[in-house]
């Protein structure tokens, strides 16, 4: 669905700083966060323009009992640069929310 569809599929595991690299987390420990929602990512997504479809009730498939969620994206340009810029949105928004 994702690539015929032209979007890109989000999970908070891809910027979870909990993670390694072999559970799913795809940006680097610094620019990743702790323990990011499904709700969190749709904002920053929404701040960024990226059309984003929030879907709660989704689970990662390698962590299935979980229900994490999942935003699916309209591709606009690489996946690894939309995450990227996905994470730098959720540091920023979680150190205002610290002040």
């Amino acid at each position: 669905m994702s690539k015929k569809g032209g979007l890109i599929v989000v999970w908070p595991a891809y910027l979870d700083a909990q993670r390694s690299r072999l559970e799913g987390r795809m940006v680097a420990k610094s620019l990743a966060v702790e323990y990011p929602t499904a709700d969190e990512i749709y904002e920053a997504c929404r701040e960024l323009s990226y059309e984003p479809v929030l879907e709660s009730a989704k689970r990662l498939p390698c962590s299935s009992w979980e229900r994490s969620g999942r935003v699916l994206v309209a591709k606009k340009d690489k996946k690894l640069k939309m995450l990227k810029e996905i994470s730098k949105v959720l540091q920023r928004k979680r150190a205002v929310r610290k002040l």
